[in-house]
């Protein structure tokens, strides 16, 4: 019998679900357009420790941050593409600087009508300089495929440019420090519509609206007139499979703006 692959798992998965709780419906086509396999990578090697100070001598350097001077919010809000991408790169304005390799800027179209906002760079990400190359990139390029779109029509940043050490959520402060950066690019792209993946970005955008990621996913909202669908982020769903028939739902409501609907299969 041939094992099971991923997309296996998850359609069975979701198949007890609707048995045990009968509210759940999602069609066997849904499942196919979004479900599809993401390759399962060994698990990541643990983080080394710490490099005693005697040993600092023999380790590899870290390339060198250019030194741009400190600049203001206001200084940012008047940025243009090449300024705006300047300041990041050389930004130290938070503790992530520390320990980057790279910043992550941006992917995608500078044009694009739909913007994907996420959280941070992880390995991957930092080791690239590029948001979402990871194995959770890699399923935010199969879902923006199912909305009829390529990576390279939309536009793709995060909330802070620099790795969070060991994958974990940025803190206010650091967000908080990327906050021009990140509210520039969100004007200079002037989307039609934002999709906020995961609850970081979502509190970065709303701060002050009640709520967590489960209770406003699917919810439309507007941020500075632009038009908002807050979904699960990747990571999320690569931990819980059963979760994608929810984003799925999310996403269709963004195709809809743009005139898009789900191809059955062979379409």
């Amino acid at each position: 019998m041939a094992e099971k692959t991923f997309y296996d798992e998850i359609v069975e998965c979701l198949r007890l679900t609707r048995r045990n709780t009968p509210a759940v419906s999602v069609s066997d086509e849904v499942l196919k357009e979004f479900m599809t396999d993401v390759p399962v990578r060994p698990e990541p090697v643990p983080e080394p420790a710490p490099v005693p100070a005697e040993s600092v001598m023999d380790a590899a350097p870290m390339p060198s941050v250019p030194a741009v001077p400190a600049v203001s919010s206001s200084d940012v809000a008047a940025m243009g593409w090449d300024d705006l991408a300047a300041a990041v790169a050389g930004c130290r304005a938070c503790r992530l600087c520390e320990t980057r390799r790279n910043t992550v800027f941006e992917d995608g179209s500078r044009q694009a009508r739909l913007l994907f906002f996420g959280e941070g760079p992880g390995a991957d990400e930092d080791a690239q300089g590029v948001p979402f190359v990871g194995r959770a990139g890699e399923l935010l390029t199969k879902m923006i495929s199912a909305m009829q779109f390529s990576r390279q029509e939309v536009y793709i940043c995060n909330t802070v440019k620099c790795r969070p050490p060991g994958n974990r959520n940025p803190e206010p402060d650091e967000t908080e420090a990327c906050r021009a950066f990140a509210e520039r690019q969100i004007e200079l792209v002037n989307p039609e519509v934002i999709v906020v993946l995961g609850a970081v970005p979502l509190r970065f955008l709303f701060p002050n609206v009640f709520g967590g990621i489960r209770m406003l996913r699917g919810k439309w909202m507007e941020y500075k007139g632009i038009k908002v669908m807050p979904t699960y982020h990747p990571a999320y769903l690569l931990r819980n499979a059963s979760a994608k028939a929810d984003a799925w739902h999310d996403l269709q409501q963004v195709m809809a703006v743009f005139g898009k609907t789900p191809r059955r299969r062979g379409q």
